[in-house]
């Protein structure tokens, strides 16, 4: 049903989707703790979004219930984390403080249960579209500033002392958590946790501008920014996000033509990264980071190792439930600001999780992810989209503790969004694909981007 000129309230929710939009930005742009002398403009925004939204469903006077069981998951979700944030630390003897604060960031989802409340199927599905560029062009920008700050502090070494004041002047206190400057063996690192959107947007930009002229520009811009944050965790991720987004596009009639663009892609990715290599003192480096994967000698993996002991000794006290979030080996800590945190996630999750959480956990994100394969025939590309970044990210987030903080939980929010377009979108008569506009539909009945499905992410 189109909107009318009479019909504010259909008209309302365009106007409330404007704070959320404003809330993606800032978890993007606006460093590790959106804080800004003294404030905390991140949960402002967060906070004036629920309003907003809530609003819209009073205005309305109803909820939208075409989307009730992806409101479901969300709440569910939330509701079965909940069983280790209160109830698993009483049993266990956990500190309720940690408890709460370790996981605050699921507060994240309830804009998304609103979200879901206030617009129709045909609205999600253009908000959707519409989220998924807001998120690309912003990490673009975010992406740009951070190559930036490399290629500067590589080229001007004599002048890299500049760099931490200029950051000091843009977050303020937060310029803490933000690591700029020479890695161990030389190389200068620009990573935050920020960094993570672009993985993100990696896998998005062919559904939010899928005839963009210079898509593959920015493809290459996302990932040179990956590059310069130099973790092998989200290498790894990407490199099998690509793998999962590639096989997922593949179909009868365009295997061959999609696996010779991809191996031209990637003989032209080679060949940048060769260039790059060649830089005096980058080949040697290249190589021993890349080594140091399968090495026990590397710093960083000892860090992990280390902690696979203690955290196994934890898991022991309470095997089946585990110890509830917040939990921390007192023996072992990470930090004295936040003791819960611990880089060897999939051990610190089983500590934490128990077999029985991870189990459900697992359980609910497997569950995603065959309801997203099961589309796959109806919207390609988006679900292409949503299994490379959700597995790209999963395995960057299991090599660092950021799992549960702000910024991984404002990610899982978007993709859940995405999700329930999608679910929502194959449960139509006329499906849509992404760079499509929904309802527009071409004279053999199919929508141009469904009789030429575009290949990801290569």
């Amino acid at each position: 049903m189109a909107l009318g000129a009479g019909e504010p309230a259909e008209r309302l929710p365009a106007a409330v989707l404007f704070l959320p939009a404003c809330f993606v930005i800032e978890v993007i742009l606006g460093g590790p703790a959106g804080i800004y002398g003294g404030t905390s403009v991140r949960f402002i925004l967060l906070a004036a979004s629920c309003c907003a939204l809530i609003f819209a469903v009073l205005i309305r006077g109803r909820m939208v219930r075409q989307h009730l069981l992806p409101m479901l998951c969300v709440v569910g979700f939330v509701i079965l984390n909940g069983i280790w944030i209160v109830i698993v630390p009483v049993l266990t003897g956990t500190s309720m403080h940690w408890a709460l604060r370790e996981p605050h960031a699921f507060i994240v989802f309830v804009p998304v249960v609103f979200f879901l409340a206030v617009l129709r199927r045909d609205q999600l599905a253009q908000a959707s579209l519409g989220l998924q560029r807001i998120v690309v062009v912003t990490s673009l920008i975010l992406a740009a500033f951070q190559v930036g700050l490399w290629v500067f502090g590589t080229l001007y070494t004599e002048l890299r002392w500049a760099v931490p004041l200029g950051l000091r002047v843009i977050f303020g206190a937060a310029v803490d958590q933000v690591y700029v400057g020479p890695a161990p063996d030389g190389f200068f690192r620009v990573f935050w946790i920020s960094t993570l959107w672009c993985v993100l947007s990696f896998f998005w930009i062919p559904v939010a501008f899928p005839t963009a002229r210079f898509r593959r520009v920015f493809q290459g811009l996302l990932l040179y920014d990956i590059l310069v944050a130099y973790t092998r965790g989200i290498w790894i991720g990407v490199i099998a996000g690509m793998i999962v987004a590639f096989a997922v596009t593949l179909t009868r009639h365009n295997i061959a033509r999609s696996l010779a663009r991809s191996l031209a892609v990637g003989a032209l990715a080679a060949a940048v990264l060769g260039a790059n290599l060649t830089m005096p003192g980058t080949h040697e480096r290249g190589l021993s980071r890349a080594e140091s994967t399968t090495s026990r000698e590397d710093v960083s993996i000892n860090a992990r190792l280390e902690q696979a002991p203690y955290l196994l000794r934890l898991w022991y006290e309470h095997p089946i439930v585990g110890n509830g979030y917040g939990a921390y080996s007192p023996i072992h800590l990470r930090s004295d600001e936040a003791p819960y945190s611990y880089e060897h996630m999939p051990f610190a999750l089983l500590a934490k999780l128990g077999v029985i959480g991870v189990l459900l956990n697992g359980i609910f994100l497997a569950g995603l992810g065959l309801a997203a394969w099961q589309t796959r025939q109806r919207s390609r590309a988006q679900a292409a989209a949503f299994l490379g970044s959700c597995v790209a990210l999963l395995i960057a987030e299991m090599t660092n503790p950021m799992v549960l903080n702000f910024v991984s939980m404002s990610i899982f929010a978007c993709l859940l969004v995405q999700w329930s377009s999608l679910v929502s979108a194959a449960d139509r008569a006329e499906p849509w694909q992404a760079g499509s506009i929904p309802g527009r539909m071409e004279s053999d009945g199919a929508t141009r981007a469904e009789r030429f499905p575009r290949e990801l992410p290569l």
